[in-house]
């Protein structure tokens, strides 16, 4: 698999709104419960543990006025850049290629 001039750390875009609620001086305990939605969920999506749905970037584009869709394409970067790095797909990823070689 080729680099194709991706950082060396992947962004999780959960770093982008912990920025953002730091930068507001806004505790994730007081956001999740103004916003309604769980502080575990919130606290895993900051921490770059869990992965940013689209309706989580929709109400923050809501709450905080940072763009849905530049969330979404972080965490689509995020995602691939992960999976690259991930030793079990990408052997499977070269037994593919050898598999393709023959057609």
């Amino acid at each position: 698999m080729g680099k194709l001039g991706y950082a060396a750390m992947p962004t999780h875009p959960g770093e982008v709104v912990k920025d953002e609620l730091e930068a507001r001086n806004i505790s994730q305990r007081e956001f999740a419960q103004r916003v309604g939605i769980s502080y575990t969920i919130l606290n895993e999506i900051v921490n770059a543990r869990r992965s940013m749905s689209a309706n989580d970037a929709l109400m923050f584009e809501a709450t905080l006025g940072i763009p849905a869709d530049a969330l979404m394409q972080i965490q689509t970067k995020y995602t691939m850049q992960t999976a690259r790095r991930d030793s079990s797909i990408t052997d499977w990823l070269k037994q593919i290629s050898k598999v393709a070689a023959l057609w």
